[in-house]
């Protein structure tokens, strides 16, 4: 009967040889008992096989490849006392000597990755992509909800705390002996860099449109790339953006550290009749509010092209603000609503000054407030006299 696991429980040259044995075979599943030493092992496993490393009491290690977890190593909280804890862990160290499959599981050549941009077409042809925990689900069914991956976590104790789900992406000049590949200690540390991304999600819609309703259902299916649904009491916010010291108040935005350049960015991602923002949600207390913030290259931004460019109310008929191009550069244009433009005092209570399709009418002149600034000359009756001919 062919063996399928070996357990290593000792260190001693008849079990090594053993082992050497197993894995020359084929073997590919070899489990480390609790009772070999801790720290790295004396004998190297081929790629294709993992080790299942039952030495660390905070749980299970899946390891493949060189990885310093095999000396149960937290490598993401080196020299930090922060306080861990774990069921199981899977650790794979990936390299160009990883070997490659196709889509059939055929094995297949790595293939240079692509550098700068490409077309979409091209794209999904020339690059590579390792998984290291793959998860999927195919839903067949109308009435059951197909979920590939759930994480639960519950708060319990008055001031718990839970994460459902912890992502993080790293980059590191690491040339560590023993790990790091031979070829890449050559690179001067400052010169170091690499892509990061937290979290892709891809939603790959073979269906209808948005908003074509398909004749098989009785209305339209949504397609949500992230969906953030809050449940119970009212919740704090549905997305936050932080750095790692956010909540650091000797620290400003001049030198704050893991800062954004964007919050957030569209890139060349919406159609032509795109929205980039949509709020529906009836009457609510602010829009936007920037309270807290000031600017120094202004709070909103919009490059004008005409009508419709800038900011319309009311669907339209409320009147907008756009720029407009000219001989001299960009000129500002306010168009009125349809009931007209009104100018209130301070405190929005006196009415002074209305703009219709029939012209200008000043409810409460300058004379009316001051008498002495209506004499012949005064800004006043200038200003009134470019708005109204009198």
């Amino acid at each position: 009967m062919e063996q399928i696991w070996f357990f290593l429980d000792s260190l001693d040259a008849a079990r090594l040889l053993d082992l050497q044995r197993y894995l020359d075979g084929g073997g590919l599943f070899v489990v480390v008992g609790q009772a070999v030493p801790r720290g790295s092992l004396p004998f190297d496993v081929p790629e294709r096989a993992m080790i299942f490393d039952q030495r660390y009491s905070g749980g299970l290690n899946v390891v493949r490849g060189r990885h310093p977890r095999i000396e149960g190593l937290w490598t993401q909280y080196s020299h930090l006392d922060t306080g861990l804890a774990r069921n199981v862990t899977f650790s794979h160290t990936i390299t160009d000597a990883t070997p490659i499959e196709n889509w059939r599981s055929e094995r297949h050549d790595m293939q240079s990755a692509p550098i700068g941009a490409l077309s979409s077409e091209d794209y999904r042809h020339q690059h590579n992509h390792y998984q290291n925990l793959h998860s999927e689900v195919y839903n067949f069914s109308r009435d059951l909800n197909g979920v590939a991956i759930w994480g639960d976590s519950g708060a319990f104790a008055p001031g718990g705390k839970s994460w459902g789900g912890f992502f993080s992406a790293r980059s590191w000049p690491v040339k560590w002996n023993g790990y790091t590949p031979e070829h890449l200690f050559k690179y001067p540390d400052d010169q170091f860099d690499a892509a990061l991304v937290g979290i892709e999600i891809d939603v790959l819609n073979a269906g209808q449109d948005w908003n074509v309703r398909s004749p098989l259902l009785p209305g339209n299916l949504s397609k949500i790339g992230l969906q953030v649904v809050g449940f119970g009491k009212k919740n704090t916010a549905a997305v936050e953006i932080r750095s790692e010291d956010s909540d650091d108040p000797q620290r400003g935005p001049e030198d704050r550290r893991g800062a954004w350049h964007w919050g957030i960015i569209a890139r060349n991602s919406l159609a032509e009749d795109s929205t980039v923002l949509m709020s529906e949600n009836g009457r609510i207390a602010r829009g936007i509010d920037f309270d807290k913030t000031t600017f120094t290259e202004g709070a909103v931004r919009i490059t004008g092209a005409g009508a419709g460019s800038g900011i319309v109310f009311d669907g339209g008929p409320g009147g907008e603000i756009y720029t407009e191009p000219s001989a001299a550069g960009p000129a500002m244009t306010l168009r009125s609503g349809a009931g007209g433009l009104k100018i209130y005092d301070s405190d929005g209570t006196n009415l002074l000054m209305e703009i219709s399709d029939e012209g200008v009418r000043i409810h409460k002149s300058a004379e009316q407030q001051a008498p002495e600034e209506s004499a012949p000359g005064s800004l006043w009756r200038r200003l009134r006299w470019l708005m109204t001919g009198r």
